[in-house]
């Protein structure tokens, strides 16, 4: 039972929302992965929501991680978990004093890649992370152990805005360790995010993504080794001279 009277709120301003979607919400709702309802509203009427919120209820620190919190652990649609991570973003007080244990109860609610990357990459850059390091690390080295895969994809997702904004050598050195650890798998959230986290690398550390490549052609996933090859020597994701068929 959700007793949050600001998720309350939400939930009455959600059932006013319109979309301009068709009814048939499956093929979105696969193609993002989740599991929740979906409702078929924009990204934009999802942020402009995000900032409602925040205006209307002027939100100290405790009340936003209370408010998240209980939107991550009672939310039932994709809306409320998309939401949770635009209020955050938009809540820079929280954020400057992030307690990455949060993320820890928060994964175990979520599911597929939309909803893993718009929390995750979304709103920690290299400034909060590397401000908070020791505690950064130790979570994300907890979580590439985790059963949980989406706490595995984030501990590469995690990385994927410092990586391309710092070469702080303690960035990259946990990101080559979390590729490492990862690269065997074979589900899709995982393959991808091991292509991300490599493409992000190129940017500062475009000899040794080039060196790992190599070195590890034969154990990375095809698609993370084809993206990241493509990237760190066209600065490309993908190779455009060649015709798509």
């Amino acid at each position: 039972m959700i007793t949050n009277q600001i998720h309350l709120q939400i939930l009455k301003n959600i059932s006013q929302l319109k979309t301009d979607c068709s009814s048939d919400y499956q093929w979105p709702k696969n193609y993002l992965g989740t599991d929740k309802i979906y409702h078929g509203f924009s990204t934009g009427q999802i942020i402009d929501l995000a900032k409602k919120i925040i205006k209307e209820n002027n939100l100290d620190e405790k009340q936003t991680i209370d408010l998240l919190n209980s939107l991550y652990q009672k939310g039932t649609t994709y809306t409320e978990i998309a939401l949770a991570a635009f209020i955050l973003s938009r809540s820079p007080p929280v954020l400057k004093k992030f307690d990455p244990k949060n993320l820890d109860l928060w994964l175990n609610y979520i599911c597929g890649w939309a909803e893993n990357d718009v929390l995750c990459q979304s709103n920690f850059n290299s400034e909060i992370i590397l401000s908070n390091w020791s505690e950064w690390k130790k979570i994300i080295n907890q979580f590439v152990e985790d059963k949980n895969i989406n706490k595995r994809r984030a501990s590469l997702v995690l990385l994927t805005k410092s990586l391309s904004q710092s070469d702080d050598p303690r960035l990259s050195k946990l990101a080559f360790q979390n590729i490492e650890k990862l690269k065997s798998e074979k589900e899709i959230l995982i393959t991808k995010a091991v292509s991300w986290a490599l493409r992000s690398l190129t940017k500062f550390h475009q000899k040794e993504v080039l060196d790992y490549l190599e070195k590890n052609k034969d154990t990375l996933p095809k698609i993370a080794y084809r993206e990241a090859y493509t990237k760190a020597t066209t600065g490309r994701k993908y190779n455009n001279s060649k015709k798509q068929k």
